[in-house]
């Protein structure tokens, strides 16, 4: 029975997990990351005013955050009862270091105002707790399972890990290019304003050092160091997509079924994320498709992380939780 709401409480929380990623998405997108400057209150007051729409939207990403990392050292205790615990607890003190980390980074972007950097840094942390809580789920659930079918030995574990690396690095890049406003530099496809080599200039990366408390609400570089940023985010995607085609090809190629399933969902996410980000360019960055485009990733990081779990296991199982 502890396994069985173990598992659930994994899942719950990797639930709020995505969409605390969705919800900070949102506060960066609608301009709303220094609506509440002060912390852990909203300008001295735990409610804000009724009518101010964006402080509301900062404090209850903050109730979430709270209760997030209620869930995680719920977790944490949960694991270090359970007779199988051992398996999962190095990961989810992980998590909670994590989640720690995550909550430090989250208050130098109010005190930083939003400092580029740390708000890249803030969003990838973000990812890889995702990404850790939906492995421990994953091997959590499997211990629950009414039925198991035989998987046969590949070696597709050094293409996954590669391929997780760089949708990491690709989320860097597009949590750059969002916080420096750069989305729009290049509002054309397949050019950039119209030309096909652009000139690059990343001197304006010294804000990455920059110690000067600048308020980073709008952009801080000059057009041709916003088309650079946009350009590497656009350049890193087609190598990243390449990879994963090839990846979701190796996989569908495989004689067992849940490979040939796990390769076609990593494709059609991938398909869906190439389309969101196109539309992100042609239709000048709709508030829902934005959102949509980092759902995307984080649905991309998942399909990757199932993936792993497939190759480090002997047998795939049924899960009834």
């Amino acid at each position: 029975m502890l396994q069985i709401w173990f598992t659930r409480l994994l899942f719950t929380t990797s639930l709020l997990a995505l969409l605390l990623i969705l919800t900070g998405s949102y506060l960066r997108l609608s301009d709303a990351g220094l609506a509440c400057p002060d912390f852990p209150t909203c300008d001295g007051r735990l409610f804000p005013t009724d009518d101010d729409i964006q402080a509301w939207s900062a404090m209850i990403h903050r109730y979430l955050t709270v209760a997030f990392s209620l869930l995680v050292v719920s977790l944490v205790i949960f694991a270090e009862r359970m007779k199988s615990g051992p398996r999962y607890s190095w990961q989810l003190r992980l998590v909670l270091l994590l989640t720690l980390l995550q909550g430090w980074l989250g208050y130098l972007s109010l005190s930083m105002l939003l400092h580029p950097a740390v708000v890249t840094l803030h969003l990838l942390t973000a990812m890889l707790i995702l990404s850790l809580l939906w492995s421990v789920y994953l091997n959590a659930a499997s211990k629950g399972a009414i039925y198991s079918e035989r998987l046969p030995r590949i070696n597709l574990r050094p293409w996954v890990i590669m391929a997780f690396l760089l949708v990491c690095v690709q989320i860097l890049l597009g949590g750059f290019t969002s916080s420096n406003y750069a989305s729009l530099a290049c509002p054309d496809l397949p050019t950039c304003q119209q030309q096909w080599l652009p000139e690059i200039d990343f001197t304006g990366i010294y804000q990455l050092l920059s110690g000067e408390a600048i308020d980073y609400q709008s952009s801080q570089l000059n057009n041709q160091q916003s088309i650079s940023v946009h350009l590497a985010h656009r350049y890193s995607a087609v190598v990243t997509a390449v990879f994963i085609l090839f990846l979701s090809l190796l996989a569908t190629r495989k004689s067992t079924a849940i490979y040939r399933g796990a390769g076609l969902w990593l494709a059609f996410i991938l398909i869906l994320q190439i389309q969101l980000g196109v539309a992100n360019i042609l239709l000048l960055l709709p508030l829902p498709v934005a959102l949509g485009h980092t759902a995307g990733a984080s649905l991309l990081l998942l399909s990757l992380v199932y993936l792993h779990h497939l190759t480090r296991r002997s047998k795939v199982s049924i899960y009834t939780h």
